[in-house]
């Protein structure tokens, strides 16, 4: 943000003047090209624990 504001204030401008925003929707593939893989099994279903402190 610091750099942000230096360049406003060095090029006398408002941050709305250097930042542009594409609102535009961006297209989707229909379905996956391949299959996602099967995420490994854990132990519990808490995942791993921490060891005893």
């Amino acid at each position: 943000m610091s750099t942000l504001a230096a360049l406003c204030t060095a090029l006398d401008c408002t941050p709305n003047d250097l930042i542009e925003v594409d609102t535009s929707p961006v297209e989707r593939p229909a379905a996956p090209s391949r299959p996602a893989a099967e995420l490994p099994r854990v132990a519990s279903a808490w995942g791993r624990s921490m060891p005893p402190i």
